[in-house]
Formats: structure tokens, sequence, C-alpha cells
């Protein structure tokens, strides 16, 4: 019994053996035929290929010899603009967590130990939201731009903005780049970068990195207000140098007591003078002198009075007093006023320091977009070839069917058979 069963397998296996090759030798056959018919075919197959190559060798032609505003395939241009987003990930203790094969600990504790730049997918969809859409649209008006006549036109030219607008950050270098296409290369650089300028906007209020701002207008207050100060101090040291004293008030009291002694000399001096001539002769030259002498006194006292001095150094007059001690206390309060502003300041500013230490720019713009000289679309030449090559295949597919439906009219029993089908139908 083990005997018979062994040779019915035999029987079986041979049997397949014999069924595969009667397969095989089908297949090829069956590749023969094919390679036949192509061959039969041939000149079908070439005739669809070329007038195929040959019409959309005109189509694309064509759309180089019309105008950018009119060609049905116009040239299109990409600029880009590329910056640098700092990524901001998840906290130290889940990051410490994950890196020491906890991270399960770390989901249970709630943190996310996923990698990525947090900040980067903040970037794109900050470009592509409807406040960003609506900004461009406001400037650019891509409404008039693009023709668009839809009832819900903010709906349709925000989508519209979109299919043109692309943004994409690479998670490893953490370079975020934004570029618009359009038939017009200058057009299109001024919508990137007006996008580059309203995220720089964006991410400074949301990102915190105000601190950073607030302390380089510190920085540029404080060099103003110095400015003001050496100004001041200039003027105050020339007040000085012209007349030669430090304060007005020195000054006024110097003068208070130059013409109280002159006038105690010049009481004293017509006293004698009175004495004097009680005694004197005509023409006495003692008598003389001490009228000389008195003249003297009186011009001191009229110069203290009125004022005199040439040069870089002047004695002001006692009614020019008020006006110069207004002047030196204008120039003392605006001193002291911008010396007082300079500390506050200072102090602002080593805050603002402290604040923004160790806090890196969030957005960095790398480069910003230019005008581009080379096309990015469409590639004419790729067109070209995949239309041939769908050509050339539709034309293979023709070829089988019309070879199938010239063996179907040379079988008889298919004829036959169509030829009762007909006069059945004919009959009904």
């Amino acid at each position: 019994m083990p005997k018979q069963e062994m040779q019915m397998e035999n029987d079986i296996d041979q049997a397949n053996l014999v069924h595969v090759k009667d397969e095989e030798d089908d297949d090829e056959i069956s590749f023969v035929d094919l390679a036949a018919i192509l061959w039969k075919h041939k000149r079908l197959i070439l005739g669809i290929t070329f007038a195929v190559l040959v019409c959309v060798l005109v189509y694309t032609i064509g759309s180089l010899l019309l105008p950018s505003d009119k060609s049905y395939l116009p040239n299109v241009y990409t600029p880009q603009a590329t910056m640098l987003i700092q990524s901001n990930n998840s906290s130290s203790l889940s990051s410490l967590l994950s890196s020491s094969g906890l991270s399960s600990l770390a989901g249970l504790a709630g943190l996310s130990t996923t990698t990525g730049n947090t900040n980067g997918e903040l970037a794109i969809a900050l470009a592509s939201s409807n406040t960003t859409l609506d900004r461009l649209n406001q400037k650019f008006d891509f409404v008039k731009h693009y023709d668009i006549r839809k009832k819900e036109v903010v709906f349709a030219t925000r989508q519209e903005i979109k299919k043109h607008l692309k943004a994409e950050i690479d998670d490893k270098s953490g370079i975020f780049t934004v570029s618009f296409t359009d038939v017009d290369p200058s057009f299109a650089k001024d919508v990137v970068n007006e996008i580059v300028n309203i995220l720089s906007e964006r991410f400074a209020l949301l990102t915190g990195s105000k601190a950073l701002e607030q302390k380089t207008l510190l920085e540029k207050r404080l060099a103003d207000v110095d400015s003001a100060i050496n100004e001041l101090e200039a003027k105050v040291k020339a007040f000085q140098s012209k007349y030669g004293v430090v304060q007005v008030d020195a000054l006024a009291s110097e003068q208070i007591t130059i013409l109280a002694r002159l006038r105690s000399e010049l009481i004293l001096k017509e006293m004698e003078i009175e004495n004097y001539k009680k005694v004197a002769r005509i023409n006495d030259p003692v008598l003389e002198q001490l009228n000389n002498e008195r003249e003297g006194l009186l011009a001191k006292i009229k110069e203290m009075e009125v004022g005199t001095g040439s040069g870089s150094k002047v004695m002001p007059s006692q009614q020019q007093l008020p006006t110069i001690a207004f002047e030196y206390a204008k120039l003392e309060r605006d001193l002291a006023v911008q010396t007082e502003l300079f500390k506050i300041l200072t102090q602002q500013y080593e805050l603002a320091k402290f604040n923004a230490a160790g806090q890196e720019p969030v957005f960095q713009i790398l480069e910003t977009a230019e005008v581009p000289d080379k096309k990015s679309g469409p590639s004419r030449s790729m067109i070209v070839i995949i239309t041939a090559l769908v050509g050339f295949v539709l034309a293979i597919c023709i070829a089988f069917i019309v070879d199938h439906i010239q063996r179907l009219k040379d079988d008889p029993e298919t004829v036959a058979r169509f030829k009762a089908l007909s006069s059945k139908k004919g009959t009904v």
C-alpha cells in the first residue's frame, strides 16, 4: 500500500512538471505573439507617437511665443528667503528622561519627548495664517492681480495666495524657507520680503524677543542722552570761560563787592577833594591829581554798571546779571535733567541686559528674496517627454485593440455568431 501511494505521488509530480513546462511554452509563445503584433502595427504606433509629439511641441512652442500675460503656459519664477528659526523643544526634564531611555516615564508624567522645531511649525502656521494673507492682499491687491471675480472674494483670494505660497522648515538645521511663485519675478520678490517682515514682527510679539529690542532701543537712547550731556557741558564750560567765573552767584557777589568798594573809595576821594579845596591854590597840581583819581573811580563804576570787555572774557553789567543768571540756571537745569535721565536709562539698560542675557533671537533673517533671472517652471522638456511616452503607450494599446478586432473579423465562428445575433435583433 505505501508503494502504491508513492507511485501516485510521483505521477502527480511528473504531471505538474509537464504542466509547468506547457505554461512556460505558452508564455514564450505569448511574448512572441505580442512582439509580432507590435511589429505588425509599427507604422500605426510610430504614427500616433509622432503625431502626439508634434502636437505637444506645437503646444509648448506656442506658449513661448505668446506674451506672459496671455500665454496659456507662461514661465513662472519662485524667489525665496531663508531664515534661521531657533528650536523650542520640550522641557529639560522631558529631554533628560528621553535621553536616559525613560520616555515611558515621561509619558506617564504628561511630558512630551518628541523632538521637532515647534517654532518652525509656528512660522509655517503664521506664514499661511489669515492675518498674514489679508495683510499681503491689503498691500499687493491680489484681487486685481489675479482677477478674482468670485462672490466669496476674501476666501477665494486667500486660497489663491496659498496656491502660490510655500513655507517649509528643515528640522535638523532650523532653516526656514518661504517662497512665492508668480509670472512676475519682481512682484514675487516683493511678496516674499513682505512675508518675512510680517513674520519678523509677529515673532517679536509672540516669542518674547522684546527684551532684546528694548535693550537695543535703550542703547540708542543712552547714546542720544550722552551726546546731549556732552553738548550741555560744553556750553557750560564756554559760558564760564566767557565770564571767567564758575557760578553766576559768585560773579554777582564779586561785582557787588567791587562796586561797593569803588563807591566807598569815590566818597572818600570826594571828601578829600572838598577838604583840599579849602587850602588849595588855583591850578594846584595836587588838586588836579585828586580830580583825575576821582574821574578814574567814576569810570570804573560806570564800567561795572554798563559792562565792558571783549574777547574771550567779558565783564557783564549789573543790568545783564539777571539775564545771565537765568541763562546759566537754564543750562544747569537742562544738564541736571539729562544727567538724571542718563542715570534712569542706565538702570533700565542694565535690567534689560539681565533679561536678555542668554536669550538668542528666535527669528533671524539669513537671506532676503532677490529677483530671480531663471524660471522655476514649467519644464517644457519634461512635458514633451512625458506626453510622448504617454502617446507611445496609448499607441501600443490602440495597436492591440486593432489587432484584436482584426482577429475577430478573421474568425468565421465569431463572424457567424455576430451575424446570427444581428439577424435576431433585426427580426425582433
